[in-house]
Protein backbone atom coordinates (compact mmCIF):
# COMPACT_ATOMS: atom_id res chain seq x y z
CA UNK A 1 0.00 0.00 0.00
CA UNK A 2 3.07 2.56 0.70
CA UNK A 3 4.80 1.69 -2.78
CA UNK A 4 1.43 2.41 -4.05
CA UNK A 5 1.03 5.49 -2.42
CA UNK A 6 4.58 7.20 -3.23
CA UNK A 7 4.29 6.18 -6.78
CA UNK A 8 1.29 7.85 -6.79
CA UNK A 9 2.77 11.11 -5.32
CA UNK A 10 5.51 10.80 -7.25
CA UNK A 11 3.54 11.08 -10.85
CA UNK A 12 1.32 13.62 -9.01
CA UNK A 13 4.40 15.49 -8.69
CA UNK A 14 5.59 15.25 -12.04
CA UNK A 15 5.09 18.31 -14.46
CA UNK A 16 1.61 17.61 -17.10
CA UNK A 17 2.64 16.46 -19.93
CA UNK A 18 3.04 19.45 -22.71
CA UNK A 19 0.72 19.17 -26.21
CA UNK A 20 2.75 18.84 -29.48
CA UNK A 21 1.91 22.36 -30.40
CA UNK A 22 4.23 23.80 -26.88
CA UNK A 23 6.96 21.10 -27.96
CA UNK A 24 6.92 22.55 -31.28
CA UNK A 25 7.11 26.71 -30.26
CA UNK A 26 9.64 25.72 -28.07
CA UNK A 27 11.99 24.21 -30.77
CA UNK A 28 10.88 26.97 -33.52
CA UNK A 29 11.36 29.80 -31.12
CA UNK A 30 13.69 28.26 -28.22
CA UNK A 31 12.93 27.16 -25.30
CA UNK A 32 12.99 30.44 -23.41
CA UNK A 33 10.50 31.88 -25.30
CA UNK A 34 7.62 29.63 -24.05
CA UNK A 35 7.02 29.19 -20.77
CA UNK A 36 4.45 27.53 -18.76
CA UNK A 37 5.54 27.20 -14.95
CA UNK A 38 2.91 28.26 -12.37
CA UNK A 39 3.91 31.97 -11.46
CA UNK A 40 4.72 32.67 -15.29
CA UNK A 41 0.91 32.21 -16.21
CA UNK A 42 -0.44 33.60 -12.77
CA UNK A 43 1.22 36.79 -13.44
CA UNK A 44 0.08 36.84 -17.02
CA UNK A 45 -3.11 35.99 -16.64
CA UNK A 46 -3.77 39.58 -14.52
CA UNK A 47 -4.29 42.82 -15.08
CA UNK A 48 -4.18 45.82 -13.10
CA UNK A 49 -7.79 45.38 -11.75
CA UNK A 50 -9.03 41.56 -12.87
CA UNK A 51 -7.60 38.16 -13.68
CA UNK A 52 -8.54 35.82 -16.57
CA UNK A 53 -9.34 32.47 -17.31
CA UNK A 54 -6.04 30.01 -17.00
CA UNK A 55 -3.48 30.37 -19.94
CA UNK A 56 -1.97 27.24 -21.68
CA UNK A 57 1.36 28.83 -22.17
CA UNK A 58 3.22 32.69 -22.54
CA UNK A 59 4.86 32.88 -25.75
CA UNK A 60 7.51 35.62 -26.18
CA UNK A 61 8.45 35.64 -30.28
CA UNK A 62 11.30 37.44 -30.87
CA UNK A 63 10.71 38.60 -34.52
CA UNK A 64 8.05 38.51 -37.11
CA UNK A 65 9.05 35.25 -38.41
CA UNK A 66 8.92 33.71 -35.06
CA UNK A 67 5.36 35.75 -34.52
CA UNK A 68 3.92 34.40 -37.61
CA UNK A 69 5.63 30.78 -36.87
CA UNK A 70 3.60 31.01 -33.48
CA UNK A 71 0.38 32.08 -34.90
CA UNK A 72 0.12 29.81 -37.35
CA UNK A 73 1.34 26.75 -35.03
CA UNK A 74 -2.02 27.56 -32.38
CA UNK A 75 -4.26 28.53 -34.93
CA UNK A 76 -3.57 25.25 -36.40
CA UNK A 77 -5.23 23.75 -33.38
CA UNK A 78 -7.17 26.39 -31.83
CA UNK A 79 -5.63 27.53 -29.52
CA UNK A 80 -7.04 30.68 -29.13
CA UNK A 81 -4.06 33.69 -28.95
CA UNK A 82 -4.57 36.85 -26.68
CA UNK A 83 -1.84 39.40 -27.68
CA UNK A 84 -0.18 41.27 -24.72
CA UNK A 85 2.10 44.48 -25.11
CA UNK A 86 3.54 46.18 -22.69
CA UNK A 87 0.46 44.85 -19.86
CA UNK A 88 -0.64 47.49 -18.47
CA UNK A 89 -3.85 47.51 -19.09
CA UNK A 90 -7.50 47.65 -16.79
CA UNK A 91 -10.08 46.92 -18.81
CA UNK A 92 -9.69 42.89 -19.28
CA UNK A 93 -7.92 43.47 -22.72
CA UNK A 94 -5.11 40.82 -22.78
CA UNK A 95 -7.26 38.80 -19.82
CA UNK A 96 -8.46 35.31 -21.58
CA UNK A 97 -12.11 34.40 -21.68
CA UNK A 98 -11.50 31.41 -23.26
CA UNK A 99 -9.70 28.60 -20.77
CA UNK A 100 -6.05 27.56 -22.23
CA UNK A 101 -5.60 30.22 -24.22
CA UNK A 102 -1.71 31.34 -25.20
CA UNK A 103 -0.50 34.71 -24.28
CA UNK A 104 1.69 36.11 -26.78
CA UNK A 105 3.50 38.86 -24.68
CA UNK A 106 4.86 41.15 -27.72
CA UNK A 107 7.55 43.61 -25.52
CA UNK A 108 10.66 41.25 -27.50
CA UNK A 109 9.67 42.33 -30.54
CA UNK A 110 10.87 45.68 -30.16
CA UNK A 111 13.01 46.75 -33.17
CA UNK A 112 13.55 49.68 -35.20
CA UNK A 113 12.68 49.15 -38.67
CA UNK A 114 13.33 51.95 -39.89
CA UNK A 115 13.48 55.77 -39.18
CA UNK A 116 12.97 57.98 -42.67
CA UNK A 117 13.81 61.71 -41.71
CA UNK A 118 13.28 62.74 -45.20
CA UNK A 119 9.89 61.27 -45.64
CA UNK A 120 9.41 62.20 -42.31
CA UNK A 121 7.69 58.31 -41.09
CA UNK A 122 9.64 56.30 -38.21
CA UNK A 123 8.67 52.03 -38.33
CA UNK A 124 8.99 50.11 -35.69
CA UNK A 125 8.04 47.01 -34.10
CA UNK A 126 5.30 47.03 -31.44
CA UNK A 127 6.51 45.85 -28.74
CA UNK A 128 8.65 49.13 -28.08
CA UNK A 129 8.36 51.32 -25.85
CA UNK A 130 7.33 54.83 -26.15
CA UNK A 131 9.93 55.77 -23.48
CA UNK A 132 12.27 54.02 -26.09
CA UNK A 133 10.75 55.52 -29.40
CA UNK A 134 11.57 59.34 -27.77
CA UNK A 135 14.65 58.55 -27.01
CA UNK A 136 15.53 57.07 -30.14
CA UNK A 137 14.04 59.88 -32.41
CA UNK A 138 15.17 63.42 -29.88
CA UNK A 139 18.60 63.53 -31.45
CA UNK A 140 17.27 64.08 -34.83
CA UNK A 141 14.88 67.07 -33.43
CA UNK A 142 11.87 64.50 -34.41
CA UNK A 143 9.14 63.11 -32.29
CA UNK A 144 5.63 61.84 -33.61
CA UNK A 145 2.74 64.02 -33.07
CA UNK A 146 1.16 61.85 -30.49
CA UNK A 147 3.95 60.21 -28.41
CA UNK A 148 2.94 58.48 -25.73
CA UNK A 149 0.57 57.65 -22.52
CA UNK A 150 2.55 58.99 -19.24
CA UNK A 151 3.05 55.18 -18.44
CA UNK A 152 5.44 55.00 -21.64
CA UNK A 153 8.13 53.76 -20.06
CA UNK A 154 6.22 50.39 -19.70
CA UNK A 155 3.72 50.96 -22.45
CA UNK A 156 4.32 49.34 -25.83
CA UNK A 157 3.81 51.08 -29.43
CA UNK A 158 1.14 48.10 -30.06
CA UNK A 159 -0.35 48.78 -27.16
CA UNK A 160 -1.65 52.02 -27.53
CA UNK A 161 -2.38 51.24 -30.88
CA UNK A 162 -4.67 48.39 -29.60
CA UNK A 163 -5.89 50.58 -27.12
CA UNK A 164 -5.91 53.50 -28.88
CA UNK A 165 -4.21 55.73 -25.98
CA UNK A 166 -4.25 59.09 -25.70
CA UNK A 167 -2.26 62.12 -23.59
CA UNK A 168 0.72 63.24 -24.45
CA UNK A 169 0.26 65.70 -27.81
CA UNK A 170 -3.18 64.46 -27.52
CA UNK A 171 -4.54 68.25 -26.91
CA UNK A 172 -3.52 68.95 -30.55
CA UNK A 173 -3.02 65.53 -32.75
CA UNK A 174 -5.49 63.63 -30.64
CA UNK A 175 -5.36 59.88 -30.28
CA UNK A 176 -2.57 57.47 -31.16
CA UNK A 177 -4.71 56.16 -34.22
CA UNK A 178 -4.22 59.98 -35.69
CA UNK A 179 -0.70 59.91 -35.72
CA UNK A 180 -0.09 55.49 -37.24
CA UNK A 181 0.59 55.57 -41.30
CA UNK A 182 0.52 51.91 -41.54
CA UNK A 183 0.28 48.95 -40.38
CA UNK A 184 1.90 45.40 -40.43
CA UNK A 185 -0.56 42.93 -38.99
CA UNK A 186 0.15 39.10 -38.97
CA UNK A 187 -3.46 37.56 -39.42
CA UNK A 188 -4.91 34.27 -38.16
CA UNK A 189 -3.52 31.65 -40.59
CA UNK A 190 0.04 32.96 -40.21
CA UNK A 191 0.15 35.87 -42.71
CA UNK A 192 0.78 39.53 -43.03
CA UNK A 193 -1.54 42.11 -43.81
CA UNK A 194 0.20 45.45 -44.72
CA UNK A 195 -1.89 48.67 -44.54
CA UNK A 196 -1.45 52.01 -45.58
CA UNK A 197 0.49 53.00 -49.14
CA UNK A 198 2.88 50.36 -48.48
CA UNK A 199 0.16 47.90 -48.99
CA UNK A 200 0.30 48.59 -52.78
CA UNK A 201 3.59 47.05 -52.91
CA UNK A 202 6.37 47.19 -55.75
CA UNK A 203 8.51 49.37 -53.15
CA UNK A 204 6.20 51.80 -52.28
CA UNK A 205 7.47 53.57 -49.15
CA UNK A 206 4.79 53.28 -45.95
CA UNK A 207 4.55 57.48 -46.09
CA UNK A 208 0.49 58.13 -46.27
CA UNK A 209 -2.35 56.42 -44.92
CA UNK A 210 -4.21 56.51 -47.58
CA UNK A 211 -4.49 54.55 -51.30
CA UNK A 212 -8.41 53.57 -51.28
CA UNK A 213 -10.37 52.77 -48.27
CA UNK A 214 -8.76 53.45 -44.72
CA UNK A 215 -7.28 49.70 -43.78
CA UNK A 216 -5.39 51.11 -41.19
CA UNK A 217 -7.52 52.07 -39.13
CA UNK A 218 -9.72 48.85 -39.07
CA UNK A 219 -6.70 47.83 -36.06
CA UNK A 220 -6.70 50.89 -34.32
CA UNK A 221 -8.54 50.28 -31.15
CA UNK A 222 -9.36 46.67 -32.15
CA UNK A 223 -8.23 45.28 -28.96
CA UNK A 224 -6.38 42.36 -31.21
CA UNK A 225 -9.52 41.06 -32.45
CA UNK A 226 -8.69 40.92 -36.12
CA UNK A 227 -4.87 40.50 -35.64
CA UNK A 228 -1.59 40.85 -34.06
CA UNK A 229 0.35 43.99 -34.90
CA UNK A 230 3.82 42.82 -35.73
CA UNK A 231 5.06 46.83 -36.69
CA UNK A 232 3.63 50.11 -36.80
CA UNK A 233 4.56 53.38 -38.97
CA UNK A 234 4.25 56.29 -37.23
CA UNK A 235 4.01 60.25 -38.50
CA UNK A 236 7.41 62.30 -37.70
CA UNK A 237 7.44 65.92 -37.10
CA UNK A 238 10.03 68.72 -35.83
CA UNK A 239 10.12 68.22 -31.89
CA UNK A 240 8.80 71.97 -30.98
CA UNK A 241 11.83 73.86 -28.40
CA UNK A 242 9.89 76.21 -27.36
CA UNK A 243 7.64 75.52 -24.04
CA UNK A 244 5.26 77.09 -21.75
CA UNK A 245 2.62 76.63 -18.90
CA UNK A 246 0.00 77.59 -17.38
CA UNK A 247 -2.20 76.29 -14.30
CA UNK A 248 -4.83 77.89 -12.39
CA UNK A 249 -7.18 77.06 -9.67
CA UNK A 250 -11.08 77.15 -10.18
CA UNK A 251 -14.10 76.12 -7.06
CA UNK A 252 -16.67 74.66 -9.70
CA UNK A 253 -15.62 71.81 -11.63
CA UNK A 254 -18.49 73.37 -14.28
CA UNK A 255 -15.97 76.56 -14.67
CA UNK A 256 -12.91 74.27 -15.05
CA UNK A 257 -14.71 72.02 -17.76
CA UNK A 258 -16.04 75.20 -20.01
CA UNK A 259 -12.21 76.67 -19.89
CA UNK A 260 -10.38 73.62 -20.59
CA UNK A 261 -13.14 73.31 -23.53
CA UNK A 262 -12.25 76.77 -24.87
CA UNK A 263 -8.55 75.92 -25.13
CA UNK A 264 -9.43 72.71 -26.75
CA UNK A 265 -11.51 75.04 -29.27
CA UNK A 266 -8.80 77.63 -29.80
CA UNK A 267 -6.01 74.37 -30.39
CA UNK A 268 -3.49 75.97 -28.16
CA UNK A 269 -2.56 72.90 -25.68
CA UNK A 270 -0.15 70.14 -26.70
CA UNK A 271 -2.09 68.96 -23.09
CA UNK A 272 -4.15 70.47 -21.31
CA UNK A 273 -5.47 68.51 -17.98
CA UNK A 274 -7.05 68.83 -14.17
CA UNK A 275 -7.03 66.96 -11.58
CA UNK A 276 -10.03 67.25 -8.61
CA UNK A 277 -9.66 67.82 -4.82
CA UNK A 278 -9.32 64.36 -4.05
CA UNK A 279 -6.87 63.40 -7.00
CA UNK A 280 -4.39 65.99 -6.66
CA UNK A 281 -4.10 65.33 -2.82
CA UNK A 282 -3.25 61.50 -4.07
CA UNK A 283 -0.62 63.47 -5.95
CA UNK A 284 0.66 65.54 -3.67
CA UNK A 285 1.03 62.45 -1.17
CA UNK A 286 2.66 60.34 -3.42
CA UNK A 287 5.03 62.70 -4.75
CA UNK A 288 7.12 65.33 -3.94
CA UNK A 289 7.46 67.45 -6.63
CA UNK A 290 11.10 68.44 -4.62
CA UNK A 291 11.99 65.23 -3.85
CA UNK A 292 13.22 64.06 -6.65
CA UNK A 293 16.08 65.99 -8.12
CA UNK A 294 16.07 64.64 -11.44
CA UNK A 295 12.85 66.25 -11.84
CA UNK A 296 14.55 69.21 -11.19
CA UNK A 297 17.48 69.30 -13.01
CA UNK A 298 15.35 68.88 -15.86
CA UNK A 299 13.32 71.25 -15.72
CA UNK A 300 15.93 73.85 -15.83
CA UNK A 301 17.17 72.44 -18.81
CA UNK A 302 14.03 72.45 -20.07
CA UNK A 303 12.46 75.50 -19.03
CA UNK A 304 15.65 77.38 -17.43
CA UNK A 305 16.97 78.04 -13.75
CA UNK A 306 14.10 80.49 -13.09
CA UNK A 307 11.42 77.78 -14.32
CA UNK A 308 13.49 75.31 -11.91
CA UNK A 309 13.83 78.06 -8.57
CA UNK A 310 9.99 78.79 -9.20
CA UNK A 311 8.99 74.89 -8.50
CA UNK A 312 11.12 74.67 -5.64
CA UNK A 313 9.40 78.02 -4.33
CA UNK A 314 5.99 76.53 -5.14
CA UNK A 315 6.59 73.22 -4.07
CA UNK A 316 3.40 70.74 -3.76
CA UNK A 317 0.84 73.05 -1.65
CA UNK A 318 0.70 75.65 -4.28
CA UNK A 319 -3.59 74.86 -4.71
CA UNK A 320 -5.63 75.89 -2.11
CA UNK A 321 -7.54 73.05 0.06
CA UNK A 322 -10.88 71.93 -2.18
CA UNK A 323 -9.87 73.32 -5.17
CA UNK A 324 -10.11 72.09 -9.02
CA UNK A 325 -6.89 72.42 -11.31
CA UNK A 326 -6.48 72.55 -14.44
CA UNK A 327 -3.29 72.86 -16.78
CA UNK A 328 -1.80 72.85 -20.01
CA UNK A 329 1.56 72.57 -21.80
CA UNK A 330 2.00 74.82 -24.67
CA UNK A 331 4.32 74.11 -27.43
CA UNK A 332 5.49 76.49 -30.53
CA UNK A 333 8.19 76.95 -32.84
CA UNK A 334 8.92 80.07 -31.59
CA UNK A 335 9.10 82.48 -28.47
CA UNK A 336 6.51 84.62 -29.46
CA UNK A 337 3.92 81.59 -30.53
CA UNK A 338 4.38 80.64 -27.63
CA UNK A 339 3.72 83.95 -25.55
CA UNK A 340 0.68 84.44 -27.59
CA UNK A 341 -0.62 81.09 -26.87
CA UNK A 342 0.29 81.37 -23.58
CA UNK A 343 -1.27 84.90 -23.14
CA UNK A 344 -4.71 83.25 -24.25
CA UNK A 345 -4.79 80.58 -21.95
CA UNK A 346 -4.25 82.93 -19.28
CA UNK A 347 -7.25 84.35 -20.29
CA UNK A 348 -9.69 82.32 -20.88
CA UNK A 349 -8.70 80.18 -17.36
CA UNK A 350 -9.35 84.10 -15.79
CA UNK A 351 -13.05 84.39 -16.56
CA UNK A 352 -13.70 81.95 -13.60
CA UNK A 353 -10.81 80.83 -12.27
CA UNK A 354 -7.33 82.14 -10.51
CA UNK A 355 -3.76 81.66 -12.05
CA UNK A 356 -1.59 79.35 -9.93
CA UNK A 357 1.89 77.85 -9.79
CA UNK A 358 2.50 75.63 -13.03
CA UNK A 359 4.67 73.33 -11.08
CA UNK A 360 2.59 70.06 -12.20
CA UNK A 361 2.87 70.95 -16.13
CA UNK A 362 6.33 71.66 -15.62
CA UNK A 363 7.38 68.51 -13.86
CA UNK A 364 5.13 66.48 -15.83
CA UNK A 365 6.83 67.75 -19.10
CA UNK A 366 10.27 67.71 -17.46
CA UNK A 367 10.04 63.62 -16.91
CA UNK A 368 6.98 62.63 -18.79
CA UNK A 369 7.79 58.57 -18.83
CA UNK A 370 7.24 56.90 -14.73
CA UNK A 371 7.49 54.02 -13.24
CA UNK A 372 4.03 52.79 -12.94
CA UNK A 373 3.98 52.96 -9.40
CA UNK A 374 0.58 55.21 -9.38
CA UNK A 375 -1.83 51.69 -9.59
CA UNK A 376 -1.46 52.34 -5.60
CA UNK A 377 -1.78 55.31 -3.45
CA UNK A 378 0.54 56.72 -1.35
CA UNK A 379 -0.81 54.53 1.56
CA UNK A 380 -0.62 51.54 -0.96
CA UNK A 381 -4.45 51.57 -1.75
CA UNK A 382 -5.27 49.91 -4.85
CA UNK A 383 -6.14 52.03 -7.85
CA UNK A 384 -8.56 51.50 -11.06
CA UNK A 385 -10.05 54.08 -13.67
CA UNK A 386 -13.15 54.51 -15.38
CA UNK A 387 -13.40 57.03 -18.19
CA UNK A 388 -15.95 58.11 -21.58
CA UNK A 389 -15.17 60.65 -23.97
CA UNK A 390 -17.86 63.50 -24.33
CA UNK A 391 -18.13 66.00 -27.08
CA UNK A 392 -18.06 69.77 -25.39
CA UNK A 393 -21.34 70.44 -25.59
CA UNK A 394 -22.32 67.75 -23.19
CA UNK A 395 -19.33 67.81 -21.11
CA UNK A 396 -20.46 69.61 -18.21
CA UNK A 397 -23.81 68.14 -17.67
CA UNK A 398 -22.20 64.56 -17.88
CA UNK A 399 -19.53 65.31 -15.28
CA UNK A 400 -22.84 66.82 -13.15
CA UNK A 401 -24.61 63.32 -13.63
CA UNK A 402 -21.38 61.36 -12.95
CA UNK A 403 -20.98 63.32 -9.35
CA UNK A 404 -24.57 62.93 -8.71
CA UNK A 405 -24.20 59.21 -9.31
CA UNK A 406 -21.53 58.75 -6.91
CA UNK A 407 -23.10 60.56 -4.37
CA UNK A 408 -26.33 58.36 -4.27
CA UNK A 409 -24.13 55.58 -3.61
CA UNK A 410 -22.46 57.08 -0.66
CA UNK A 411 -23.32 54.40 1.48
CA UNK A 412 -21.73 51.94 -0.44
CA UNK A 413 -18.83 54.28 -0.42
CA UNK A 414 -18.20 54.96 3.16
CA UNK A 415 -18.70 51.34 4.20
CA UNK A 416 -15.89 50.16 1.87
CA UNK A 417 -14.02 53.33 2.23
CA UNK A 418 -14.39 53.87 -1.53
CA UNK A 419 -12.43 57.28 -2.39
CA UNK A 420 -13.41 58.85 -5.67
CA UNK A 421 -11.04 61.75 -7.86
CA UNK A 422 -11.23 62.60 -11.20
CA UNK A 423 -8.92 62.98 -13.73
CA UNK A 424 -9.99 65.17 -16.88
CA UNK A 425 -8.02 65.62 -20.17
CA UNK A 426 -9.41 67.47 -23.89
CA UNK A 427 -8.41 65.11 -26.88
CA UNK A 428 -7.78 67.13 -29.73
CA UNK A 429 -10.20 69.93 -30.76
CA UNK A 430 -13.78 67.95 -30.46
CA UNK A 431 -13.09 65.76 -27.02
CA UNK A 432 -13.35 66.21 -23.21
CA UNK A 433 -12.32 62.84 -21.50
CA UNK A 434 -13.69 62.20 -17.76
CA UNK A 435 -11.66 59.65 -15.34
CA UNK A 436 -13.06 58.84 -12.24
CA UNK A 437 -10.53 57.02 -10.35
CA UNK A 438 -11.34 54.48 -7.51
CA UNK A 439 -9.16 53.83 -4.57
CA UNK A 440 -9.62 51.38 -1.88
CA UNK A 441 -8.01 49.32 0.59
CA UNK A 442 -7.38 45.68 -0.65
CA UNK A 443 -4.24 43.61 -0.44
CA UNK A 444 -1.96 43.59 -3.61
CA UNK A 445 -1.76 41.28 -6.54
CA UNK A 446 0.93 39.71 -7.96
CA UNK A 447 0.55 41.65 -10.86
CA UNK A 448 1.35 45.05 -8.49
CA UNK A 449 3.99 43.06 -6.67
CA UNK A 450 5.88 42.55 -9.70
CA UNK A 451 4.83 45.78 -11.47
CA UNK A 452 5.43 48.05 -9.13
CA UNK A 453 8.80 49.35 -7.96
CA UNK A 454 10.16 47.27 -4.77
CA UNK A 455 11.31 50.13 -3.38
CA UNK A 456 7.63 52.53 -3.69
CA UNK A 457 5.94 48.90 -2.68
CA UNK A 458 8.12 48.95 0.52
CA UNK A 459 7.36 53.39 1.33
CA UNK A 460 3.63 52.66 0.48
CA UNK A 461 3.44 49.34 2.60
CA UNK A 462 0.39 46.63 1.76
CA UNK A 463 -2.82 46.84 3.38
CA UNK A 464 -5.14 43.83 4.99
CA UNK A 465 -6.86 41.81 2.47
CA UNK A 466 -10.34 42.96 1.33
CA UNK A 467 -12.23 41.51 -0.97
CA UNK A 468 -15.75 42.45 -0.60
CA UNK A 469 -14.29 46.31 -0.74
CA UNK A 470 -12.93 45.16 -4.61
CA UNK A 471 -16.41 43.04 -5.27
CA UNK A 472 -17.76 46.58 -4.63
CA UNK A 473 -15.59 48.99 -6.84
CA UNK A 474 -15.92 46.33 -9.20
CA UNK A 475 -19.56 46.60 -9.41
CA UNK A 476 -19.94 50.61 -9.05
CA UNK A 477 -16.88 50.90 -12.23
CA UNK A 478 -19.31 48.88 -14.27
CA UNK A 479 -22.63 50.78 -13.34
CA UNK A 480 -20.63 53.97 -14.16
CA UNK A 481 -19.68 52.78 -17.55
CA UNK A 482 -23.15 51.95 -18.50
CA UNK A 483 -24.25 55.39 -17.28
CA UNK A 484 -21.18 57.17 -19.47
CA UNK A 485 -22.45 55.36 -22.08
CA UNK A 486 -26.30 56.61 -21.77
CA UNK A 487 -25.08 59.69 -21.28
CA UNK A 488 -23.42 59.71 -24.99
CA UNK A 489 -20.06 58.82 -23.89
CA UNK A 490 -17.55 56.44 -25.51
CA UNK A 491 -14.27 54.91 -24.90
CA UNK A 492 -10.53 53.87 -25.95
CA UNK A 493 -9.01 50.78 -24.23
CA UNK A 494 -12.39 48.86 -24.87
CA UNK A 495 -11.22 45.34 -24.28
CA UNK A 496 -13.87 43.43 -22.42
CA UNK A 497 -14.80 45.78 -20.33
CA UNK A 498 -16.48 48.49 -22.21
CA UNK A 499 -19.88 47.70 -24.07
CA UNK A 500 -18.84 47.99 -28.41
CA UNK A 501 -21.83 46.08 -29.89
CA UNK A 502 -24.91 47.22 -27.94
CA UNK A 503 -27.10 49.94 -29.65
CA UNK A 504 -24.14 50.02 -32.15
CA UNK A 505 -25.29 50.87 -36.28
CA UNK A 506 -26.48 47.45 -37.55
CA UNK A 507 -24.78 47.30 -40.65
CA UNK A 508 -21.66 48.32 -39.41
CA UNK A 509 -21.93 46.19 -37.10
CA UNK A 510 -22.30 43.54 -39.90
CA UNK A 511 -19.60 44.42 -41.36
CA UNK A 512 -17.38 44.21 -38.67
CA UNK A 513 -18.70 40.91 -38.00
CA UNK A 514 -17.95 40.22 -41.65
CA UNK A 515 -14.22 41.26 -41.68
CA UNK A 516 -13.74 39.29 -38.63
CA UNK A 517 -15.00 36.03 -40.17
CA UNK A 518 -12.59 36.73 -42.80
CA UNK A 519 -9.59 37.09 -41.12
CA UNK A 520 -10.16 35.19 -38.26
CA UNK A 521 -13.01 32.41 -39.35
CA UNK A 522 -12.12 30.51 -36.01
CA UNK A 523 -12.09 32.86 -33.19
CA UNK A 524 -9.12 32.62 -32.12
CA UNK A 525 -8.03 35.67 -32.26
CA UNK A 526 -8.31 37.58 -28.19
CA UNK A 527 -11.95 35.96 -28.12
CA UNK A 528 -14.19 38.26 -26.00
CA UNK A 529 -13.39 41.27 -27.11
CA UNK A 530 -15.42 44.28 -28.87
CA UNK A 531 -18.13 42.42 -27.27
Amino acid sequence: MAETLNEYATQASRPAARPAWFTALQVALGAGAVAADEATLDFYAQDVFSRGEALSAVVSPGTVDELQIAVKTLAAVDVAMVPRGGGLSYTDGYLARRKGSALIDLTRMDKLVELNTVDRYVTVETGMYWATLNDLLKPHGLRTPYWGPLSGLRSTIGGALSQCSVFLGSGEHGSVGDSVLSLDVVLADGSVLTTGSAAAGAGTKPFIRYFGPDMTGLFVGDAGALGIKARATLKLIPREVEIDFVSAVFDDPTAMIEAMSEISRNDIAAECFSFDPILLEQRKKRMSLLADAKTLLNVVKQSGVMAGMGLVKSGRDFVGEGKYSAHVAIEGKTPGEVAQKVETAKKIFAVKGQATENSFPKALRALPFVAPNSMLGPAGERWVPVHAIFPHSTAQHAFAEIQAFFASKQAILDAHQIRIGYLCTTVAQQGYLIEPVFYWNDSHTAYHKRVVEAEYLKVCGEPAANPSATAAVGALKAETARLMRALGGTHFQIGKFYTYRDGRNAAALALFDAIKQQLDPKNVMNPGVLT
